[in-house]
């Protein structure tokens, strides 16, 4: 990713939602990963996503294998860097979110907790995953 624009990791990437290429929601970046380049700089390789990282990110060993037990999310989200196509208030990849582990996440919250609440607007219908975790 050679060449590309200086970015403030902390405000430009972190905790934004990212957004598959179909306009679905499918996490959020959670932390990242750098490299030092030659010249001395940062340069951004991977986003990084799901509750291990989060959990790891604010200083929780535990919660985060506890996490991914719970919503059945398994291994945590690397994303290649030359996958994200666009970053405004959100990270828009060049990916389908079924692609990512966050998207079960995000779909256990989305049908646990959310679809619970009055109001949502949720048809949890639309696709369901017959894996999915109990």
């Amino acid at each position: 990713m050679t060449g590309g624009r200086p970015l403030y990791g902390a405000l430009s990437l972190l905790d934004h939602q990212m957004v598959d290429r179909s306009g679905r929601d499918c996490g959020k970046v959670d932390d990242l990963e750098l490299d030092l380049t030659d010249d001395g700089d940062l340069e951004l390789t991977h986003l990084l996503a799901g509750p291990g990282v989060l959990a790891r990110r604010l200083g929780r060993r535990r919660l985060g294998p506890w996490l991914q037990q719970v919503t059945g999310a398994g291994e945590d989200t690397r994303i290649p860097a030359w996958r994200i196509s666009h970053i405004d208030s959100r990270v828009r990849l060049a990916v389908d979110s079924e692609e990512l582990a966050t998207w079960r996440t995000e779909r256990w919250a989305r049908d646990r907790v959310i679809a619970h609440i009055p109001g949502n607007g949720i048809d949890t219908d639309q696709d369901s995953d017959d894996d999915a975790p109990e």
